[in-house]
């Protein structure tokens, strides 16, 4: 039946679309065709995002699995250029928007081609207490027993800087390995406890990334140290810009969480110290919560990056 169809098809198009008739409506068979002519005779199959992968890998700094998920260029098979990287954490939800959110704005002239690779765990994603327990445990830069998903997560926190390892030393050689990337050209995105954890790869490894989108950071943590850390920051040794967004509903000072002030504030530390080489915006976002602020954020955090904030200085 499958071949019927299919040949039924070829007969129809060489009937109806002359050899070289690339007229509009010209019928010709497509790999959508095809796929529907499948479809019909073995049923409906899962959609994938095209050039993408996921690699396993076992930590040997924390013990931890995790998994890599990979989105290539749409021209990486026929250029032998290197691409920048762009980096996310929270792959469950990150990988899927920002690959093709990032393609999009490429194939419309608003941003630079780019590997992305978004860090997730080896875990089911429906499993709520792995995915607080890993997002504590990695995304924190110090242990503290309050805050965050209750006493039972936060007593892993503080892993931080041992994520920050595995980044530097397991997971971006592991990159660079496979695929052709642009070492000088590095995008970190985190949201909330990704935020966080992005507030600390800027002012305690500042040589890892040069780009960053830091998307509703949880700087209440922990007494808000981060604070602290912006106004004893260091000159940056290169020009490393920086992208910061919040909700204007994430405002909830009631419930210990005044997201809009505590950026407001982090951003006015940082400036402060007048440094050349730090380039940086934060935008309120009007009518955006927690939940629903990443898409906004990274969509223009991406345009002013590359094509507001770099402008060739």
């Amino acid at each position: 039946m499958r071949q019927g169809l299919l040949c039924f098809l070829l007969c129809l198009a060489a009937a109806c679309s002359p050899e070289g008739n690339d007229a509009p409506g010209a019928l010709r068979i497509t790999e959508a065709a095809r796929a529907e002519a499948e479809a019909q005779e073995n049923g409906p199959r899962p959609y994938v995002l095209p050039r993408t992968e996921v690699i396993p890998l076992t930590s040997g700094i924390n013990g931890v699995e995790y998994e890599l998920y990979v989105k290539l260029p749409d021209s990486y098979g026929e250029s032998d250029e290197a691409y920048p990287l762009l980096v996310t954490l929270d792959a469950d939800y990150q990988f899927a928007i920002a690959s093709n959110h990032v393609q999009h704005l490429w194939q419309r002239g608003q941003a630079p081609e780019m590997i992305i690779v978004s860090i997730g765990y080896a875990y089911d994603p429906a499993d709520k207490e792995s995915y607080r327990l890993n997002r504590t445990r990695d995304y924190t830069p110090a242990r503290a027993l309050e805050g965050g998903y209750g006493p039972e997560f936060q007593k892993v926190s503080g892993g931080g800087p041992d994520f920050a390892k595995v980044i530097t030393n397991e997971i971006l050689p592991l990159i660079g390995e496979r695929y052709r990337t642009d070492n000088s050209e590095r995008v970190f995105v985190g949201h909330s406890y990704g935020g966080l954890f992005g507030a600390y790869l800027l002012l305690s490894h500042p040589e890892i990334f040069n780009r960053y989108i830091l998307v509703s950071p949880s700087l209440w943590f922990n007494d808000k140290m981060m604070f602290a850390a912006a106004q004893n920051a260091k000159p940056f040794g290169r020009k490393t810009y920086v992208y910061m967004g919040v909700g204007s509903w994430e405002e909830q000072p009631e419930r210990s969480y005044a997201m809009v002030s505590d950026l407001s504030a982090f951003a006015a530390a940082l400036a402060t110290h007048d440094d050349p080489n730090l380039v940086m915006e934060t935008r309120v976002f009007d009518d955006e919560t927690h939940a629903s602020i990443y898409p906004a954020v990274l969509s223009t955090g991406i345009r002013h990056l590359f094509l507001v904030m770099d402008r060739g200085d």
